[in-house]
């Protein structure tokens, strides 16, 4: 009996966890399973001629907002052209609402509800004793598979669920096996299921409480992983530091390892402690990146979603992350919550961009099957998308109009936040017109968006141009900071001439003549003046870019030499009275 786990991740670059745990769970009774990954890029046409090739006697589908629609269109197809084909559907997509689901899709025969690990293998052996092949069917009978849902006649009936003993999953990461398939991932792991809050927006309240893998099994395997020496580990944990003992035990294990792998791990700022800080002070760049969920900053709104968070505390925390450590973070916010209007969810925008995060991710509310918030959706007038991902419309306290202008926003913050590259243009614009970010991203928004911008991509060069044309006003100390961010972060590309480029050769070639360079460059001693050109770049500045203290730069010309040691990296020095100082920006 061949068996077929396949999914359709969201990117290429993903990977899916739930396919590796049930192979690794099921594969000893059960030696020709096969997992098959495919992405909602890829055609339909190809991935269904893909799957008919492999000539499965069962097919399982790990399901998610992201990929539903085009697998239950897959699953149709499979079912005309293999009749005879058992088809099973898993996942968190899956799990509530299933019985209307089933109703309407007839070719699906059974439907794996909650964790799938020991549900899927008792259902592999309830079919095999259908055949004939292992025991009797009263013996592996359809009604003591934990958590399936089936067909009896018309009826459709659904077993309890039952929590699985996560000590009992073998390893997905074991020493034998060829992980070099996963070297350009990023790999899904995780230390623990279960969630210890009961956000009414989420279901991973709904996976029961915490439960943790063995602590050494989980630094075996992330030993192997970084030795391998992919890119990131992405944690699924629900909360990583929900236990701080074990979270620290983990994160000193992780910052001890020699590898150049990053660890992104979903963390609550607020249980984030002293000792986790001083720890963190040693890791290197790039070592990990820390996903923190702050959502909204309306109490109301909080208390209305069962979400409790110490905001003060979790700004002082970000606060040291930023100045004491070289730890990446990202805050996420959720646009369509209940009791917050776009203006009060300015002051949630305010609130997490004043924090300086690496990343804003703004998302908007997703009403889930299964979720408490999708149950009372009506008690605070959101209406939704009838299909996945069953984004929010408008709300009582928010149009359709003014989600409409976030999702621009979320465009900006994306390319003028996200990218890092224009960060003092940024802040230039708040201190010359007075105004919070939020202020200045929604005009920004309208502007974009009545030049028809928001609906093209742009390049990033093209984007500099852009904030010059809508928002300039011929404003010179503006185009300055414009000029500062592109040389900044666009290493040796020249400046555009539009932008004021101010190349100065005979600057240059001066600083390395005089020695300059050289007193406060050593690493470039051995290289020739023309081979020191190719790392160096001088620029003269008609406004004080460059100051020790916040506030307007005044007009007064600057000299910067700006320093690419390697293409991600760059430092700037002012050049006075034939000296280097080194701009140490935070």
């Amino acid at each position: 009996m061949k068996i077929l786990l396949t999914t359709l991740n969201a990117r290429f670059t993903h990977q899916n966890l739930a396919l590796r745990y049930l192979k690794a769970y099921c594969q000893a009774a059960f030696s020709q399973i096969v997992v098959r990954e495919f992405n909602i890029n890829q055609h339909l046409s190809f991935i269904l001629g893909e799957l008919v090739e492999e000539h499965p006697d069962i097919i399982g589908f790990s399901c998610y907002i992201w990929n539903i629609e085009q697998t239950l269109e897959l699953v149709s197809n499979l079912r005309k052209i293999q009749p005879h084909l058992k088809i099973v559907l898993g996942g968190p997509e899956v799990s509530y609402e299933y019985e209307e689901r089933m109703q309407k899709h007839s070719e699906i025969d059974y439907v794996v509800v909650g964790e799938g690990e020991e549900a899927l293998l008792q259902l592999l052996y309830s079919l095999e004793a259908e055949k004939g092949e292992r025991g009797s069917s009263a013996e592996f009978s359809l009604c003591t598979v934990p958590g399936l849902i089936y067909r009896q006649g018309d009826a459709i009936i659904a077993n309890p669920t039952r929590t699985l003993n996560i000590e009992s999953i073998p390893l997905i990461y074991p020493e034998d096996h060829n992980l070099a398939e996963l070297k350009q991932k990023i790999v899904y792991y995780e230390t623990s299921r279960g969630c210890p809050y009961a956000c009414d927006y989420c279901l991973s309240s709904r996976t029961g409480a915490v439960r943790y893998f063995p602590l050494e099994r989980c630094k075996d395997e992330l030993t192997r992983l970084a030795k391998l020496g992919v890119e990131q580990i992405r944690f699924v944990d629900r909360t990583f530091n929900c236990n701080k003992e074990r979270a620290l035990d983990l994160l000193r294990f992780m910052l001890e390892l020699d590898t150049k792998t990053r660890f992104q791990l979903e963390m609550s700022g607020d249980l984030v402690t002293n000792e986790m800080i001083d720890l963190l002070k040693q890791a290197p760049v790039n070592r990990f990146q820390f996903e923190i969920g702050v959502q909204s900053t309306h109490q109301p709104t909080l208390e209305r979603v069962n979400r409790s968070t110490d905001l003060e505390k979790l700004a002082s925390v970000v606060w040291q992350l930023k100045k004491q450590t070289k730890v990446r973070f990202l805050l996420d916010l959720i646009a369509g919550l209940p009791q917050e209007g776009f203006t009060r969810f300015g002051e949630s925008f305010n609130f997490v961009y004043n924090l300086q995060p690496t990343k804003i991710q703004l998302g908007f509310l997703k009403l889930l099957r299964g979720s408490s918030l999708r149950e009372r959706a009506l008690e605070f007038g959101c209406v939704y998308t009838a299909k996945a991902p069953y984004e929010v419309l408008q709300t009582d306290c928010l149009t359709f109009e003014e989600l409409a202008q976030l999702k621009v926003i979320d465009q900006l913050v994306d390319i003028l936040v996200n990218s890092g590259r224009f960060s003092r243009s940024l802040q230039y614009l708040q201190l010359r017109d007075g105004c919070t970010p939020f202020m200045l991203f929604n005009r920004l928004a309208t502007l974009w968006k009545e030049h028809g911008y928001h609906g093209v991509p742009h390049g990033i060069f093209r984007v500099y141009e852009l904030l010059w044309e809508l928002i300039g006003n011929d404003d010179a100390a503006f185009k300055e900071m414009l000029r500062l961010d592109f040389r900044l972060h666009e290493n040796k590309r020249s400046t555009p001439v539009w932008l004021g480029g101010s190349l100065n050769r005979n600057l240059e070639h001066y600083v390395i003549r005089q020695g300059i360079v050289a007193k406060y460059l050593p690493e470039l001693n051995e290289l020739s003046a023309r081979e020191v050109s190719k790392y160096i770049m001088v620029e003269s500045f008609d406004y004080q870019v460059y100051q020790e203290t916040d506030g307007l730069p005044g007009c007064q010309r600057q000299h910067l030499l700006f320093y690419y040691p390697s293409p991600t990296v760059t430092r700037v020095f002012v050049l006075m009275d034939s000296e280097l100082v080194d701009a140490e920006w935070e």
